[in-house]
């Protein structure tokens, strides 16, 4: 591709500029690595003084994954005019590991912990949405280098996630058909397929908002994770190991992931969304919502699809 061009969503009304020149800007360089805090130092460590509510034991007198009280949460259950709940999920007691570096089991054991905790919080009473996220890296909001995740509970929707719902609701009423399922058949057979197996389908998306975007679905039509069989959980742990050791061979890029799950009163195809951030959004992003993106997703799913040792040098972040 060599010149830009502005694309469409799928199905939302929404606009990308795909503009892979700008990539050559000299401002756009590489994220450097990140110092990790000193072992002593954190409190996500075994031995941290926290407020546990939920893990899963290593069968040794440890742990292996758990959901802990947020030190800092901006929601609460006993206040009304911010209620809410914050959670923060410890993806391994080791704290020299980052989560490309965990095993599969160990992303399985996570993915279990995001759907009891999930399941959980959407039982309180007022709670309309709950929202599992990371945040991996400084510009992607980390302030904790232990790798960790984060569940909010709200009391109401997102707008994001109603504009989405409504978006689906009127597209399944005039096509008769989940748009999602949709677009992994439509694109099958394009140059954004960045990975796949039996289970789960890796796409960059035709109007990808940031570089190296990637789309994780389940192929068959599910709303959670509640509903995945244990095979398909092993696939989408496997999916999200890809993605993420690829993501940091690019110099620790940040990225965030989160997951859109179907809401009870719908039957809409779940989407884990990773979203790499190595740009700041500037005037035009923030004053008309149109984004622009330096990283074609044809060449992001080259790199996705390229063996880590024989990266292509010029697919990484322009370079």
């Amino acid at each position: 591709m060599k010149k830009s061009e502005i694309r469409k969503h799928y199905f939302l009304d929404k606009y990308v500029i795909v503009s892979p020149k700008r990539a050559k800007r000299p401002h756009e360089t590489k994220v450097a690595k990140e110092e990790r805090h000193k072992k002593d130092d954190c409190f996500m460590c075994p031995g941290g003084k926290v407020k546990v509510i939920y893990e899963i034991k290593d069968g040794k007198g440890g742990w292996l994954v758990r959901s802990i009280k947020n030190i800092y949460p901006a929601l609460s259950l006993d206040n009304k005019y911010a209620y809410g709940k914050q959670e923060v999920i410890i993806e391994t007691p080791d704290h020299s590991k980052d989560i490309h570096e965990l095993s599969i089991e160990q992303l399985k054991k996570i993915l279990s912990v995001y759907e009891e905790r999930t399941e959980s919080l959407s039982k309180i009473k007022g709670i309309c949405y709950v929202l599992v996220f990371k945040n991996e890296g400084g510009r992607a909001g980390e302030s904790i280098n232990h790798a960790h995740s984060q569940v909010i509970a709200l009391s109401m929707v997102p707008p994001v996630i109603q504009e989405e719902v409504v978006a689906i609701e009127k597209y399944m009423m005039d096509n008769h058909e989940c748009p999602y399922c949709k677009v992994m058949k439509d694109e099958k057979k394009s140059p954004r397929v960045a990975w796949e197996d039996k289970n789960i389908f890796i796409l960059c998306p035709f109007a990808s908002e940031f570089p190296y975007e990637a789309w994780i679905l389940p192929k068959r039509h599910l709303g959670s994770l509640h509903d995945m069989t244990e095979d398909e959980k092993t696939s989408l742990a496997r999916a999200l190991k890809h993605i993420t050791r690829k993501l940091y061979s690019l110099d620790d890029l940040s990225y965030n992931y989160f997951f859109h799950n179907s809401l009870p009163e719908n039957n809409h195809h779940m989407l884990l969304r990773v979203t790499p951030r190595p740009n700041v959004w500037a005037g035009l992003e923030l004053g008309s919502g149109v984004i622009i993106n330096a990283i074609p997703p044809e060449d992001a799913a080259k790199f996705y699809k390229a063996k880590l040792k024989s990266q292509v040098k010029n697919l990484v972040l322009g370079r």
